[in-house]
């Protein structure tokens, strides 16, 4: 059953990948996509409220100045009317209209012009024949509120010849200018948090530029007009600066969605070629399987059918433990690396390097290569698991062997210390591994690729069997080539 769940697994994948593939990539796609068209949509929007907060500050900033001209006209009105040089202040009760008259004269004006005014004050319900201080203030206060009000609808009220005068040249001959404003418009935009440089009454020819209304800043204005704008070439990273937070937000979600994209292919690519180095491993590991079972079954028919004397008997029973023992070291190859997996391995074994490794030479037959051991100068004591780790330096010198059928096969082991590291080197002259498969024949189940030729019987196991044994060790397992030809497998342990 698990065979037959692999194989549909198999094909499942096979069939499907390309349509996963291409339906992730239209999300991944239409993710940024709408990212990208949200933050052309959020940049816009704030473009307007940058125009907007420009035109508010333009405005408000022709307001003050025509707010301070006003009082800075209103302020000379008030010191003429005081003045006592210019103007001559008098008051009279009327006794029909039950009001306090006062009367405006100027002093020393010619008498084609006119030069005196008369005016009651409602809210000065004060019965007085003379003028007096607190009068005199209350009726200045008075006319500079008339006057503002006529100044803020662009007209000068002539209530006396010279003092109109005097008022239309302090207001309508005293311009605001340029450089009155750009102080003011400054602190504006200021106040909205915008310390961009901009220019008054220019042009450009740049289309990313930003331009204000058009504003009069005439004194007489509406019936005067001389029109002021302000323009911005600077503004593409104020609205970047505006947007920081939201464009690395974005940028942050699109390279997870990527990231994710690609992790998610990775591991379907793996797992298709995983799935496919197992088809390979299942294969082999039938076959395997097989051949000692059927040795078995013809062995033991051939037993039960015919009569045979003691000595084929002891044969055929030699046979069927030979093959019996082939299972149970097949089995026991592959349940071992399993429980490598999940109960890891205990390091409290002192072992002497010397002796370890001339035992496993020892119990190797020398009868298709030769095996030697170089022993160190200077024996090492190291701490490790021993039947793991002999296990593994057993399987290095078995693939050595089986890869190498030439007459003159060697296989050397031998041993450095190098800055408080033990290196075990498993070298041979065997075919070599080329740099392609150097760092994948670790890999579970991989085996090169040798097309439909399978003259070495393997599963993929041993080599990472080895890794999982040294990383365990707290070391590395390294390959490194060997002139003429053949291959070092290098163990490097800590002392």
């Amino acid at each position: 059953m698990g065979l037959q769940q692999t194989f549909i697994f198999d094909r499942y994948m096979k069939k499907n990948l390309l349509i996963v593939f291409v339906l992730m990539a239209v999300c991944v796609t239409g993710v940024t996509a709408l990212q990208l068209y949200f933050s052309y949509r959020t940049y816009q929007t704030e473009a307007k409220v940058f125009e907007r907060n420009i035109n508010e500050a333009l405005d408000e900033a022709v307001d003050t100045a025509f707010e301070k001209h006003r009082l800075n006209v209103i302020r000379q009105l008030k010191g003429w009317l005081a003045d006592t040089t210019i103007i001559d202040i008098s008051c009279k009760w009327n006794a029909e209209q039950k009001l306090t008259v006062f009367t405006i004269k100027e002093v020393e004006a010619p008498v084609t012009d006119r030069t005196t005014i008369s005016l009651s004050i409602e809210q000065f319900p004060q019965k007085l024949e003379h003028i007096t201080p607190q009068a005199k203030a209350v009726l200045i206060n008075q006319m500079a509120d008339m006057v503002n009000a006529d100044l803020k609808k662009g007209s000068i009220y002539f209530y006396t010849q010279r003092l109109g005068a005097r008022l239309d040249k302090a207001y309508d001959k005293t311009p605001i200018g340029i450089a009155d404003l750009e102080p003011l418009y400054k602190a504006a935009l200021q106040k909205r948090n915008i310390s961009e440089p901009f220019a008054f009454n220019t042009k450009s020819k740049n289309k990313y530029v930003f331009y204000t209304k058009k504003v009069n800043i005439a004194i007489r204005r509406p019936y005067k007009e001389k029109w002021l704008h302000a323009s911005f070439t600077n503004t593409g990273m104020y609205l970047l600066s505006q947007l920081k937070w939201v464009l690395l937000g974005a940028l942050l979600l699109v390279i997870v969605t990527v990231v994710c994209f690609w992790y998610t292919v990775r591991v379907l690519l793996s797992q298709q070629k995983l799935n496919a180095i197992k088809d390979d491993f299942i294969s082999n590991m039938t076959h395997e399987i097989n051949t000692p079972l059927t040795s078995i079954t013809i062995t033991a028919q051939a037993l039960k059918q015919f009569g045979h004397d003691a000595d084929a008997q002891d044969s055929y029973l030699d046979i069927i433990l030979y093959q019996s023992n082939k299972l149970s070291a097949l089995a026991d190859e592959i349940l071992t690396g399993a429980r490598l997996d999940k109960t890891g391995i205990v390091l409290s074994d002192t072992i002497d390097v010397n002796t370890f490794l001339e035992g496993i030479v020892q119990c190797i037959p020398s009868v298709n290569a030769k095996v030697k051991y170089i022993p160190l100068t200077k024996n090492i004591i190291i701490k490790g698991n021993k039947t793991h780790l002999e296990r593994a330096i057993s399987n290095l010198v078995d693939n050595a062997i089986k890869y190498n059928t030439g007459n003159n096969a060697t296989v050397v082991i031998e041993c450095h210390v190098v800055k408080n590291q033990l290196t075990i080197a498993v070298t041979d002259n065997g075919p070599g591994i080329r740099d392609a498969f150097k760092e994948k024949v670790f890999e579970q189940f991989y085996r090169i690729p040798s097309g439909n030729i399978h003259n070495v019987k393997g599963y993929g196991l041993g080599l990472s069997y080895v890794r999982k044994v040294v990383v365990a060790h707290r070391g590395t397992v390294t390959i490194k080539d060997v002139q003429p030809n053949g291959s070092s497998f290098l163990i490097t342990l800590p002392l």
